[in-house]
Parts: C-alpha cells; sequence; structure tokens
C-alpha cells in the first residue's frame, strides 16, 4: 500500500526538526520503505512517499514526530493502478 505524507513544520520547532533528523535520519520501521523525499527550501515542509503493509506501520514511523510538526497521509494508488479500478485497464 502506498502512503504519501505532507508534513508542516512550525518555524519554532524547525532547529528541533533538524536536529532529530540529523541525530535519527528517516527510519524505516518494520514494513515500511521510504520510496521518496523531498524538503521545501524554507525548511519548513516535507512530502514524502512510502510503501507499507498497514496504515499502523506508518503511525509508527510519524509518532515520534507529533510533538513538533502537523503530518497529513493519505493512502494513494498510481494511475496504473486507477486505470484497473475504473475499468480503463
Amino acid at each position: 500500500m502506498l502512503f504519501v505524507c505532507y508534513v508542516t513544520i512550525d518555524p519554532e520547532n524547525r532547529d528541533e526538526s533538524l536536529r532529530r533528523f540529523k541525530e535519527h535520519g528517516v527510519p524505516e520501521p518494520k514494513g515500511v520503505k521510504l520510496l521518496g523525499a523531498w524538503i521545501s527550501l524554507t525548511q519548513q515542509e516535507t512530502w514524502a512517499i512510502f510503501e507499507a503493509d498497514d496504515a499502523a506501520a506508518i503511525m509508527t514511523l510519524y509518532e515520534p514526530w507529533t510533538d513538533l510538526n502537523i503530518h497529513e497521509i493519505a493512502p494513494v494508488m498510481d494511475f496504473a493502478e486507477l486505470k484497473k479500478f475504473v475499468g480503463k485497464g
């Protein structure tokens, strides 16, 4: 299952977020694979795409950061899967 995550980093928490990133990187709990991640030039927004066995695995990944950042997480599918779903593929 694919998940996309958009993170907003409060300016007051940016330095602590970067410190944690330097110390721990982006961990990949069991059942989670990072497919790509990006950060804005302001260092206040990030985007990431993960493949995971289930939603609980994604919760395990982001839970340590919820005291600093706002996370918007959604399951997604690629367009090839969408075509199959809507009967066009």
